[in-house]
């Protein structure tokens, strides 16, 4: 089966830089942020992410499609 991943860039009060969110098949997954402090980083809002499964190469390539756009 093929994933469909949607990426969005944002602004967030909460950050001081842009961030991405990740979404797999209409599910969220995370967020990739990048703030000065810390680097890249991958967060998952307790509460709001998907507990459904997810193929391991799927969610890299959503990972990476995020840092991609991110950093753009």
């Amino acid at each position: 089966m093929t994933s469909k991943i949607d990426i969005t860039i944002s602004s967030d009060l909460d950050y001081e830089n842009l961030i991405a969110d990740v979404v797999v098949n209409g599910k969220f997954f995370g967020l990739i942020t990048n703030e000065p402090s810390k680097g890249l980083c991958y967060e998952a809002p307790e509460g709001q992410v998907s507990s459904e499964p997810i193929e391991l190469d799927t969610l890299i390539a959503a990972l990476n499609e995020a840092k991609r756009q991110l950093l753009k």
